[in-house]
């Protein structure tokens, strides 16, 4: 904790529990737990060793540099990087026993030129664009690929993957479109012969709402954190938020009516007002686009934002809240009392970003359920 007191609170035994109920429902599927960007902003280190002492089979991240800091710190299960291979990273990803994304000619070329450096046969999962149009080969170039491989026994395949676009969408056209797609492209590399131990697609509204998708394994990532996987959506029963992001009122003033506060002087006190100063800011990932319409939480009751929130600093109107007393602890977001989907409505977003846009210069700390906060 800093000595600002902002702090973001991790209950990693809702994750822990949360990625139980995720097993419950993968119905024996391998669950592949996503921890890329910091575990969505809720440290990916402490997160990981919890769920690798829960037994987790596996884990995603988005880069190499990611997968060496788990490495480092002791983390032993299977990992796969969603990035593609890099002439810097691939050797140094090989040695750590990590599975690397290819599906281009050029990614084979890198990964196979790496392995021989090493001396070590390459991990690969094959990812296939069935309609997201992002990254992945493409279903017309399946059978050419899958020949392409055969010249490279440095590859080994471990698995095929592909990521659904519009899961949560109440019509499941176009995501049965995807996994038609995918079939298809796993039926033309099996005909090469390359049948891969992993077959994945399924995200975390994929889980929810397709459990025909379910595969040999499942990629769940922001239900693993309690939160939900698409606006509107309400977070299923057996999943609990495990981040609280707080800090506590460092000053208290009275302003008169008619005074402004803050930058553009976007809000004046209509009466005399008790303003708090809190020391957290778009810097700390509390958007500016907050300002006026947020609230907080202190002693239970919600506080508004008023005025700009400024890059260290944000003001609420406590005049509603007459024993509040400088050195409060103030909910800015997070658990139940003031959800993440909250926030992340207010700035037209998901709560993916939300999490994510949570700094680093703001202290995670882990704790379980019969831990006291200090």
């Amino acid at each position: 904790m800093d000595h600002r007191g902002t702090t973001a609170w991790i209950n990693l035994s809702a994750i822990r529990a949360n990625y139980l109920r995720l097993v419950e429902l993968a119905k024996g599927s391998a669950v592949c737990s996503v921890i890329k960007a910091d575990a969505y902003g809720h440290g990916a280190l402490a997160v990981a060793h919890a769920l690798e002492r829960e037994g987790a089979p596996y884990c995603a991240v988005a880069l190499a540099k990611e997968a060496l800091e788990l490495r480092e710190s002791g983390i032993q299960m299977p990992i796969l990087v969603f990035g593609v291979p890099e002439h810097s990273w691939s050797s140094i990803a090989i040695r750590l026993g990590c599975a690397q994304t290819i599906y281009t000619e050029e990614h084979v070329r890198i990964l196979a030129s790496a392995a021989k450096s090493v001396g070590k046969r390459a991990k690969a999962h094959i990812k296939i664009d069935t309609g997201m149009n992002r990254q992945g080969l493409p279903l017309t170039k399946a059978k050419a690929f899958a020949g392409l491989l055969t010249d490279y026994p440095e590859i080994a395949v471990e698995g095929m993957y592909s990521h659904f676009a519009d899961a949560d969408n109440p019509d499941p056209a176009f995501t049965n479109l995807q996994m038609e797609r995918f079939t298809a492209a796993l039926a033309e590399f099996r005909k090469a012969g390359i049948v891969p131990k992993y077959r994945h697609i399924a995200n975390s509204a994929g889980l929810l709402f397709h459990p025909e998708t379910r595969l040999d394994m499942v990629r769940p990532g922001i239900l693993l954190y309690g939160l939900s996987p698409a606006p509107g959506l309400a977070l299923p029963e057996g999943f609990e938020p495990a981040l609280t992001l707080t800090t506590s009122i460092v000053n208290i003033k009275e302003v008169p009516a008619g005074e402004s506060i803050s930058y553009g002087r976007t809000f004046t006190a209509k009466r005399r007002s008790r303003i708090g100063l809190l020391p957290i800011g778009y810097a700390d990932g509390y958007p500016r686009a907050l300002s006026n319409r947020a609230s907080v939480l202190i002693r239970g009751t919600r506080a508004p934002v008023v005025g700009r929130v400024c890059m260290d600093m944000t003001m609420v109107d406590l005049t509603g809240i007459p024993g509040a007393r400088a050195g409060d602890e103030v909910v800015v977001l997070g658990g139940k009392s003031l959800p993440v989907s909250e926030i992340a409505d207010m700035l037209s977003t998901i709560d993916y970003e939300v999490v994510c846009m949570i700094s680093k210069r703001v202290p995670r700390v882990h704790i379980d359920d019969n831990m006291v906060k200090e």
